[in-house]
């Protein structure tokens, strides 16, 4: 009798030493921390065996509310041995109309070590968030944008989000470009509703010393969701093109030798009296005594230049013209043509009293030489 005992107290032993060691582990992770009605997400699964042999393993996924299963309702991972591990996935949308709340996907897994079923069950959270999601859209500006100018900035704000935006404030973050004449330059909304829009007007002025070309106004979004429990802080840029004229003037500054029958040059003058720099300018310069191209470079807001043009002016009878092209390019790589037409007058030569005094000279020996010739 005591055998008898001693033998059922092993069996039961071996039977409570296999019942702890047939085990099934699930871990799981999401693509993302929360998601957004009509949003979808991936739970990725992770089933590992700690234990002994196990001969068939099947995973079965429940949704909870507002969740909808597109792939992985039904697992079956097949014969898992001791120590392996096996991965999956189940693939979710949540509802469009979904609450903000925390949801679930039951999941029961069932596996098998001899002729026996086991079974555990886990609950992975979906948080289903809805938030504002606000954009900039239909930026306008009234007028060109150039140094020292004011003119109005429009845009919109718009809501792209599933969530109220509350206690919305509209800021231009001033910089050295820029300043908001008679405004702090920044304007407040009550509430932005989701697929809402409202229009915000700045009055802007350009710094008169602002350079010429790409610039941005950061525009700062601050605000809250639909219960006020949570604050958002956004930061956007608006591009804006700084523009300026080119303006050029054209004199004739000296002349060289500029006189008739000989040759000379004539050195012509080029400023820019405008708010924007010319790049890349080329100066074609035609008259029927003599053409030349020059390359001038770049010459910024009240700079000048200067080109010497020779002219052969053995034919030349009284002023006449000079035609004078210039093609340039501004700071956006626009490409412009000026042209100008200039009058330029050749002069008579001085007279040489080098020459003269010679000739006095010459005359004056040639007077005594025959006087004293006569005198004999």
């Amino acid at each position: 009798m005591k055998k008898i005992i001693i033998l059922i107290l092993l069996l039961l032993s071996i039977g409570i030493a296999e019942a702890v060691n047939v085990s099934l582990t699930v871990s799981w992770s999401l693509s993302l921390s929360t998601v957004r009605p009509g949003g979808n997400l991936i739970i990725y699964l992770t089933a590992s065996n700690p234990g002994l042999d196990l001969n068939g393993i099947i995973l079965t996924a429940t949704a909870g509310p507002y969740i909808t299963l597109t792939s992985g309702s039904k697992i079956e991972l097949g014969d898992m041995p001791a120590t392996t591990s096996q991965q999956s996935s189940i693939s979710i949308k949540v509802d469009k109309n979904a609450e903000a709340t925390t949801s679930y996907v039951y999941l029961e897994a069932k596996y098998y070590y001899s002729n026996s079923e086991y079974k555990r069950e886990f609950y992975v959270p979906i948080t289903i968030k809805k938030e504002p999601v606000l954009e900039i859209i239909n930026v306008d500006f009234n007028d060109t944008i150039e140094p020292g100018k004011t003119f109005s900035l429009a845009f919109d704000v718009s809501n792209k989000g599933d969530s109220t935006a509350r206690d919305l404030k509209v800021k231009l973050n001033k910089t050295s470009l820029f300043t908001t004449p008679g405004s702090t330059g920044e304007i407040i909304i009550a509430e932005l509703n989701p697929s809402e829009s409202k229009t915000v007007d700045f009055l802007v002025t350009i710094n008169p010393g602002a350079d010429i070309g790409i610039e941005s106004i950061p525009v700062n979004l601050s605000f809250m969701d639909d219960t006020k429990s949570n604050s958002y802080t956004q930061m956007n840029n608006i591009g804006l093109k700084v523009s300026g004229n080119i303006d050029f003037v054209v004199t004739v500054d000296s002349y060289t030798n500029f006189y008739y029958g000989r040759i000379g040059e004539v050195s012509i003058s080029f400023s820019n009296r405008g708010l924007a720099s010319a790049e890349y300018i080329q100066v074609i310069a035609d008259s029927e005594f003599g053409s030349k191209e020059f390359y001038i470079g770049s010459l910024d807001s009240d700079d000048s230049e200067t080109i010497d043009l020779p002219q052969n002016l053995a034919k030349a009878s009284g002023k006449y013209p000079v035609h004078l092209t210039l093609n340039y390019r501004d700071k956006f790589d626009n490409e412009y043509s000026f042209e100008k037409t200039i009058e330029v007058t050749p002069n008579n030569a001085p007279l040489d009293y080098t020459t003269i005094l010679i000739v006095i000279v010459v005359l004056a020996v040639i007077v005594y030489w025959i006087y004293k010739k006569r005198k004999k």
